[in-house]
């Protein structure tokens, strides 16, 4: 279970997708294997490898973005939906409020592809060993929309069709409301306002 220092060290980017993912890993469900390789998806916002390096200094991290940036760690500046990795290259792949993203071209003209989220992560499946698991958290809300060049908002039929593909199997998932409150492995409440659902998935 990460401890209180660490979920500080995420808490204290002031990111509130990180704060989502430094909930999640402070219950102990995110458990990286030993010197795992994890692939992070989109790296150029909130630094999510330096806290987690901090934490866990035995991870091999590759991340990957369109844009440019540097992290201490491996960084491919390239497109998640062309740049290839060898099957079953990773134990673990994380994507910090990205995947949603992905296809819209919004940063600097990234490449399109109306479904780039699902293709995504039928790409992630097949990088991932058998047994692997990613984390992704997205906007949530009623019913699923784009929003522009933006961001995609996903409702649950949408999150189950767009991301969790063949050769993944949704494990947990916890949603979190525009108060920030996290609602730990529940069903969505009718009427509530959601803002992100984090999801758990396993590579089969």
């Amino acid at each position: 279970m990460a401890s209180c220092t660490s979920l500080a060290r995420f808490d204290g980017r002031g990111d509130s997708c990180l704060s989502i993912f430094a909930e999640v890993y402070a219950t102990g469900a995110l458990v990286f294997p030993s010197l795992a390789r994890v692939l992070e998806i989109g790296c150029a916002e909130a630094d999510w490898v330096k806290p987690m390096l901090a934490d866990r200094p035995d991870l091999q991290i590759t991340g990957i973005d369109w844009r440019e940036c540097e992290r201490s760690c491996e960084v491919i500046r390239g497109d998640v939906l062309t740049h290839d990795f060898p099957p079953r290259s990773f134990d673990v792949a994380v994507g910090i409020s990205s995947i949603e993203h992905v296809g819209l071209g919004h940063y600097n003209c990234d490449p399109l592809d109306v479904a780039g989220d699902r293709h995504c992560m039928e790409r992630v499946a097949r990088w991932l060993k058998p047994g692997g698991w990613v984390y992704a958290d997205v906007p949530c809300g009623p019913e699923y929309r784009v929003e522009g060049t933006s961001h995609r908002v996903y409702d649950y039929a949408a999150l189950l069709s767009r991301l969790v593909v063949p050769g993944l199997w949704l494990k947990r998932r916890w949603f979190s409301d525009e108060d920030g409150m996290t609602l730990w492995d529940a069903p969505q409440p009718p009427g509530a306002r959601m803002q992100y659902v984090a999801v758990l998935l396993r590579k089969e």
